[in-house]
């Protein structure tokens, strides 16, 4: 596949790659090629089939075509993929939407949202990475699903797209990777007046440093920071809008626990955990202590 760097390009291919420390790098490609060989293996599948994208791919396009009466994110149990950060999801998905005719990027990841939102009915979707093997996952995804998606080396700290290009920026779990200081500006260079910026992330609760104490963080390779109010600062300089909603005070740390010791939290109960959880902490006024957020903002 021919990875193509962007007009606004401002770093050689090198110094993205070089951007992420060696074993994150290593860490991340390994699990983007893993992910292609699994798409591999699911080409030839009649009905529908899931691997861990959370993704279904024979009469795909079909399936989601039918949903869009409701609206993505509805319903819930096809357009949710992130167990641990479900309502955090909804939110914003639901921020974004809805999604028909408009032009989105996804920062980060191996494409999956990028995917997802051309099925909910985008004009365009365009995936930017700093990892080779996550934008070739992305190609793979996109191929497969039947839908078109640009795949662009760069980074959140420069962008490789002029100025107002997308009306969505979507992130899920990697802003916590970004140089927030810079990366808000590019973001909302990117962004078309009016645009939006969604991205769903862990927090930095605090039991944070308890719990990965006790029970190991969940990808040991990666040097992950939480999010923190401080490092959000810069939202407010670069979109007329913003906020962020936690989630998971109580039910998210258990749920991660447990997921280490084998047992996984089906998605439908993960959502009805998150939703008493939420509810018994906005009366004890503990939502602030939520490890999971939905970052939101508007240009």
């Amino acid at each position: 596949m021919n990875l193509t760097l962007g007009k606004r390009e401002r770093l050689s291919a090198a110094a993205i790659r070089d951007s992420i420390p060696a074993d994150e790098r290593v860490f991340y490609e390994s699990e983007a090629a893993d992910e292609i060989s699994r798409l591999a293996s699911l080409e030839n599948i009649t009905g529908v089939a899931s691997v861990s994208l959370s993704l279904s791919f024979a009469g795909l396009a079909r399936i989601f075509a039918a949903a869009r009466r409701d609206g993505c994110p509805e319903p819930k149990s096809l357009w949710l993929a992130a167990t641990f950060e479900c309502p955090a999801e909804y939110e914003a998905l639901s921020f974004v939407a809805p999604i028909a005719n408009k032009s989105v990027l996804q920062l980060g990841g191996k494409g999956t949202e990028a995917v997802k939102l051309m099925l909910a009915g985008a004009k365009e979707a365009c995936l930017v990475s700093p990892v080779e093997s996550e934008l070739q996952c992305g190609a793979e995804l996109a191929r497969l699903c039947h839908v078109e998606v640009s795949c662009k080396l760069g980074t959140a700290e420069s962008i490789p797209f002029d100025d107002h290009s997308f009306d969505v920026v979507y992130s899920s779990g990697c802003a916590h990777h970004f140089r927030t200081v810079e990366a808000f500006p590019e973001i909302s260079r990117v962004l078309r007046p009016g645009g939006r910026f969604a991205a769903i992330e862990p927090w930095r609760a605090p039991l944070y440093s308890i719990g990965t104490r006790i029970f190991g963080k969940r990808e040991t390779e990666v040097h992950c920071r939480p999010l923190t109010k401080e490092r959000l600062l810069t939202l407010a300089d670069n979109f007329r809008f913003h906020d962020v909603r936690q989630h998971g005070t109580l039910s998210r740390y258990p749920m991660i626990a447990l997921c280490k010791l084998g047992c996984l939290t089906p998605l439908s109960l993960a959502w009805a955990l998150f939703r008493a959880d939420d509810w018994l902490c906005s009366l004890l006024r503990l939502r602030g202590f939520g490890s999971c957020a939905a970052v939101l903002a508007e240009k």
